[in-house]
C-alpha cells in the first residue's frame, strides 16, 4: 500500500465568534498525546507497527507520518506501513470504537474488535501495536467583531498500545491540536494545512512514547 499524503477533504465548516471557538477547542481540557495505562506498565524495546484504526484518509496520513517519526527518531524496529499491508492483506481495517470504561484511562477499541488487532499481530509478530485515529476534524471559520475572520483546522487523536505475547493494551493517546490556515496557501487546497496539522500531531504523539519508552535514539 503506497499512497502519496497529500489528500483534499470535504471539511465541517462552522462559523463562531472568537470565544466561540476558544471555549471549544478548550474543551474537556484532556492532551495526553501517550500515557502508560498504569503505573506499573514496564516497556520492553522490540518491534512495533503503527496501525491505522480505520480507512479515513486522515488517519492513514496520521499512521504514515507517525511510522515515519519513530522509525527515524526510536530505537524500536518500526515495520512500513506498505509492509504491514502486504503481510495483512487487507489494510486498513477498521477498528470500531467505543466510549472507555475509564475516562482517564481510555481504551478505545470496542468489545469484540481487540480479536481483529489480534489476528493482524498473528501475521506482523511485532511486539506491540500502536493503533490510532483521528476524529472531529473541522474546519472552523471564527468572524470578529469587526467583520474579518480567520480560518483553523482542528482534530482529535485517539491511540492505544497494545503488548504482545501478552496481547494486552499498556499504553494510550488521548489529545487534540489546531492549525491556522497557512496565509501563503490561500486560494489553494486545504489539504497542505492538513497534512501539517497531522504531521505535528505525529510528532508530539512520537515525543510523549518515546519519553514513556524511554526509546529515543542517542543523539550522534
Amino acid at each position: 500500500m503506497k499512497r502519496a499524503i497529500g489528500f483534499r477533504m470535504s471539511s465541517i465548516k462552522i462559523v463562531l465568534t472568537a470565544a466561540g471557538i476558544l471555549g471549544m477547542l478548550s474543551g474537556c481540557g484532556v492532551h495526553k498525546p501517550f500515557a502508560p495505562l498504569n503505573d506499573n506498565v514496564q516497556f520492553k524495546t522490540g518491534s512495533l507497527a503503527v496501525i491505522s484504526g480505520d480507512s479515513s484518509e486522515p488517519t492513514v496520513a496520521l499512521a504514515q507520518y507517525l511510522t515515519q517519526e519513530l522509525k527515524q527518531r526510536s530505537v524500536y524496529r518500526v515495520m512500513g506501513q506498505e509492509e504491514i499491508a502486504r503481510r495483512v492483506g487487507k489494510y486498513p481495517v477498521t477498528i470500531k470504537r467505543a466510549p472507555p470504561e475509564k475516562e482517564d484511562r481510555p481504551v478505545w477499541f470496542a468489545k469484540g474488535e481487540k480479536s481483529k488487532l489480534d489476528a493482524m499481530q498473528a501475521q506482523l509478530k511485532t511486539d506491540y501495536l500502536l493503533v490510532i485515529w483521528t476524529l472531529n476534524l473541522r474546519k472552523m471559520v471564527v468572524t470578529s467583531q469587526q467583520g474579518g475572520s480567520r480560518v483553523t483546522y482542528s482534530a482529535w487523536v485517539a491511540g492505544n498500545l497494545l503488548e504482545y505475547p501478552k496481547s494486552r493494551a499498556v499504553g494510550y493517546s488521548d489529545f487534540g491540536n489546531q492549525k491556522n490556515q497557512s496565509c501563503c496557501l490561500f486560494g489553494k487546497s486545504e489539504g497542505d494545512d492538513i497534512n501539517e496539522l497531522l504531521k505535528y500531531s505525529a510528532k508530539e504523539l512520537a515525543d510523549e512514547f518515546m519519553a514513556a519508552t524511554k526509546s529515543e535514539k542517542p543523539a550522534k
